[in-house]
């Protein structure tokens, strides 16, 4: 496919997400030259028409206020298009972690059970303690502790009933906490509103993700206020805010991250005071120039 039709479809994209407006339509014009204009790889500028904060808070206080916090339990869509997107997993964790505490009402951990498999030899997997294996945390596998509230917003894993709307990547709410299961309600698409019930299954590593296969049995879900810009590929968000202490590290990915949003005016960008506005954008050009 030539360079062209690439940007062709980039622009078309781009188009369809953006909402209108003066404000927008230049945001979506300078988003299509992140790829493609060399006078924006590498160490950039963000443009003044992109808002900045410097601390943790503000970032999740404009995703996330009190009072879309506070209704949560009355409105299982109170999450619905908000997200804080990172660079990294540990950050996203740290996100999720810090949103949840704001949720009111008491938090269930569930703990998982875990197993390594070295070549189906189970004298190897017996020599690795459980602890070490609960501080693992592979991207695709859930985590070991899973902390949870009412009213959270969490991400399925993998397609469990993908007929029934229970497919991987689908946004779901906490509605209710059982022993063996938790019940929740789907957020947006075809079976929005829809009440299902997600059990505990195993779920394990691919090979050569870790020295052994990890296999771990607890619900395949993730808290879902931050997720990683990875993760949030193919998503429209209505108020989106986005970490860039940690500079993006592989190609586009900084556009992935922006485009995301649907309104430049209900984006936030958080940044380092020393950095302010500076980033990095990382594109290979050799990788657009292949047909």
């Amino acid at each position: 496919m030539s360079t062209a039709r690439r940007f062709q479809q980039l622009l078309l994209k781009t188009n369809m997400r953006v909402r209108e407006g003066e404000a927008n339509k230049e945001f979506a014009n300078w988003l299509l030259q992140l790829s493609y204009n060399p006078q924006w790889n590498g160490r950039i500028r963000l443009p003044e028409f992109i808002s900045i904060c410097t601390t943790v808070e503000d970032l999740c206080e404009h995703v996330f206020p009190a009072a879309i916090v506070a209704s949560v339990h009355s409105n299982y869509t109170a999450f619905k298009g908000r997200a804080i997107l990172a660079m990294r997993n540990d950050l996203v964790a740290d996100f999720n972690d810090i949103v949840l505490n704001t949720l009111t009402g008491e938090a269930k951990t569930y703990y998982s059970i875990d197993s390594a498999d070295f070549n189906n030899s189970e004298e190897a997997s017996n020599e690795l303690p459980a602890e070490y294996l609960q501080n693992l945390n592979p991207a695709a596998l859930p985590p070991s502790h899973l902390r949870l509230k009412i009213g959270a917003p969490v991400i399925l894993l993998r397609n469990l009933y993908p007929k029934q709307g229970l497919c991987n990547g689908t946004r779901m709410t906490v509605i209710r906490m059982e022993r063996c299961c938790i019940e929740v309600r789907i957020l947006g698409g075809d079976n929005d509103g829809q009440v299902k019930v997600i059990p505990r299954i195993k779920l394990s590593t691919t090979e050569g993700e870790l020295p052994f296969i990890l296999t771990r049995k607890q619900f395949p879900v993730r808290l879902c206020f931050a997720m990683t810009v990875n993760k949030a590929q193919g998503q429209s968000i209505d108020i989106v805010g986005i970490d860039l202490r940690t500079s993006s590290f592989t190609h586009g990915q900084l556009y992935v991250a922006l485009s995301r949003a649907t309104d430049v005016n209900k984006l936030r960008i958080l940044q380092t005071e020393e950095r302010g506005r500076e980033t990095e954008n990382i594109v290979y050009p050799e990788v657009l120039l292949r047909g």
